[in-house]
């Protein structure tokens, strides 16, 4: 079985099944521009950055303005947030793998204040060293920038110790980037034809 010293973990739709709340805020945000999304499109959109929406979208600068400070105040939204629920295999996977010794981090597109607040909602914030966001590296997945800021939290951790688990292709590639074994959660079956190690549950990574 092959043991990290570090696990790091995308957020959402790998530790926490924050779909819901996701739902609920890019519907809001696209109505304040007098546009619609498809729950397909929320799905896809939830695994990139904010900067890769207004992109495919092509929204002009005053809908950037708009969509943006939308997007931010739904994540600003305690009420939202409550949605946001731990998957039924994150407890225990996280407590296995910290009572052995190993590090357990986040890296997310996500705010570092948000992730925080999900974690104290679901009482799991103890069980992290360390977290990146899009507000403290400002260069989005699958860039490596991310990862190695964390990595850089843990000294004397060797990267062949690190892994980084997360639901998307973006995430895999972000390992492969940053150098570290990269692992993709594949809960739904969504990845047959990509060419990556795949687990279907997080406990898989106890069986590696």
């Amino acid at each position: 079985m092959k043991q990290y010293k570090l696990y790091i973990f995308d957020f959402d739709g790998t530790l926490m099944d924050s779909y819901p709340t996701m739902l609920d805020i890019f519907n809001s945000s696209f109505r304040m521009i007098g546009q619609t999304c498809t729950p397909q499109q929320v799905m896809h959109y939830m695994r990139g950055s904010l900067i890769a929406v207004i992109g495919e979208r092509g929204l002009s600068d005053s809908q950037t303005n708009l969509f943006v400070g939308a997007i931010m105040a739904g994540i600003a939204n305690k009420e939202f947030n409550k949605k946001t629920k731990v998957y039924y295999d994150t407890v225990d996977v996280l407590t296995r793998i910290t009572s052995k010794g190993a590090k357990c981090a986040i890296v997310s597109n996500n705010s570092v204040p948000h992730i925080v607040e999900i974690l104290n909602n679901n009482n799991i914030a103890d069980l992290f060293d360390g977290i990146v966001g899009n507000d403290t590296c400002k260069t989005p997945k699958p860039a490596a920038d991310p990862l190695l800021m964390v990595m850089d939290m843990f000294k004397g951790i060797d990267s062949k110790d690190v892994c980084y688990i997360g639901d998307s292709v973006n995430d895999y590639e972000c390992a492969l980037n940053a150098g570290v074994d990269g692992y993709l959660l594949d809960r739904n079956n969504e990845y047959a034809n990509v060419n990556a190690p795949k687990i279907v549950t997080l406990w898989d990574l106890l069986t590696l």
